[in-house]
């Protein structure tokens, strides 16, 4: 009988976070503290076999609370001598980009039609959530696309008061679609203010703007004004 959907990604959740767990520590370290053998912490791994269904949750429960995820995150940020992020170490590790998406997807699970990311690194992460969702992926890119009739289209002042238009292909968010918009970074919120912008135009419901890192406290006017709520794993 095949596992029913909910179960395969409980399994899938299950392996991402022993994964984390041995990067933070060693499967030695998780075999004391879950009481279970390496040799069989290995297998689960590799996929050789799975928990039953009761001890499944239990492990959950137990590696959840190794696993320190915004620890986990302020750790592998860097810093350049002007202040620029680098967050390399985080969107190319892709067990960690799949138990965050997976966390998503669980609580957003059946109140998104639709998920919307920029062109920016935050797009693997917006796939992994769009796909973990079962919905569709939309980018927002920053030029016009060749071949492509109908766009939607907005305009921002960026930081350093030049401006910057973003284009949407029309048809992909319909009205009345409920969008969770994604991104690995938000700083000032003017990139993500316009992505509300271009999706209530269509009449369609931006549902929350969820992102890994927050920086700082001036993308917090967009909760107050537009009302979409902020989500990040991380604030610093």
């Amino acid at each position: 009988m095949r596992k029913r959907c909910s179960d395969i990604v409980k399994i899938q959740y299950f392996k991402e976070l022993l994964m984390l767990a041995k990067q933070t520590y060693n499967l030695g370290y998780v075999s004391e503290k879950t009481g279970i053998a390496t040799s069989t912490l290995s297998r689960y791994l590799h996929g050789r076999i799975v928990p039953m269904k009761d001890r499944l949750e239990e492990l959950i429960q137990i590696l959840e609370g190794i696993v320190d995820l915004e620890k986990l995150i302020r750790s592998r940020l860097k810093f350049d001598r002007h202040g620029y992020l680098n967050n390399q170490n985080i969107i190319s590790d892709i067990a960690l980009l799949k138990f965050m998406a997976l966390k998503v997807s669980a609580k957003y699970k059946n109140s998104i039609d639709i998920v919307l990311s920029p062109a920016t690194d935050g797009i693997p992460y917006a796939t992994l959530i769009a796909e973990y969702l079962n919905t569709k992926l939309v980018i927002a890119k920053d030029k016009r696309e060749v071949g492509v009739p109908k766009q939607i289209e907005a305009t921002m002042v960026t930081e350093d008061g030049a401006t910057k238009t973003l284009y949407l292909t029309k048809g992909l968010i319909r009205k009345d679609y409920r969008v969770l918009i994604v991104d690995d970074v938000i700083r000032t919120g003017y990139t993500h203010e316009t992505l509300i912008r271009m999706v209530r135009k269509v009449g369609a419901q931006p549902s929350a703007i969820h992102v890994i890192i927050a920086i700082g406290d001036r993308w917090r006017y967009i909760t107050k004004e537009y009302e979409v709520p902020i989500e990040a794993v991380t604030y610093i």
